[in-house]
């Protein structure tokens, strides 16, 4: 594997600047100038979450470490902005009474921590009750982004240069995890239950899990490197 794969995975640096200031600019075109309500899944230090409050837009953020959100919200004060900031594991349990939203954010490789397909319809499923219609769930375009460096080599199973990552995949699935460290086994090459499995989705199998969900989509935006799941019109009857 080559030690970029590895560092895109980075929970507050997911992307470069280029990328991550033209998902923050498609959102904007996206949201239009309106005040929005919007959910920012995994807001962290508040990478998208603080240019959109800055617009006006009110946004609510969930993340699953205190420490970022207490990072974020002292950005919030020093510039004089309001966000609601809350805790929790959104893969696993929703914290009552959020209200009803008009985009759903779930980016910086989040999504692919959902690697159970089961767990990841639940997901989209939960995501479609909070959206108004009209609304839609937003992802990073992970199969644009990712699968072309699939193809050239660069996220092959394999240890880097350095020795202090190695990334396993499923024999059967497109399905991986990365070791660090002292968990690097040259002679372990099999997914075990030590490991952080992750998906490498597909636009094939977004589109199917969307579906089931009751979404549509996904409807990719290229320069903003965005994928838009709307709510599906024809789940409105049912």
């Amino acid at each position: 594997m080559s030690d970029v794969a590895s560092s895109w995975l980075a929970d507050q640096e997911p992307f470069d600047e280029e990328t991550s200031q033209a998902q923050i600019e498609g959102l904007l075109a996206m949201l239009g100038s309106e005040p929005r309500r919007v959910l920012d899944l995994g807001c962290g230090l508040g990478r998208i979450l603080l240019p959109l409050v800055e617009a006006g837009h009110e946004v609510v953020g969930l993340d699953r470490e205190p420490v970022f959100l207490d990072q974020c919200r002292e950005t919030l004060q020093s510039r004089s902005l309001e966000a609601t900031l809350k805790e929790g594991n959104f893969f696993e349990t929703w914290p009552e009474a959020l209200g009803l939203f008009d985009s759903v954010l779930c980016l910086g490789n989040t999504f692919l921590m959902l690697w159970d397909v089961d767990d990841a319809v639940m997901f989209m499923q939960a995501v479609r009750t909070h959206l108004n219609p009209g609304g839609a769930l937003v992802l990073d375009d992970l199969p644009h982004e990712y699968w072309t460096e699939l193809t050239e080599g660069n996220w092959l199973s394999g240890i880097s240069e350095d020795e202090s990552s190695q990334m396993v995949w499923s024999s059967h699935d497109a399905v991986f995890a990365i070791r660090h460290g002292d968990e690097v086994d040259a002679a372990d090459w099999s997914i075990g239950a030590s490991d952080t499995p992750m998906r490498l989705w597909t636009s094939g199998a977004l589109r199917l899990v969307a579906r089931v969900a009751g979404l549509s989509g996904p409807h990719c935006q290229a320069e903003s490197r965005l994928l838009v799941m709307p709510f599906a019109a024809s789940s409105l009857t049912g």
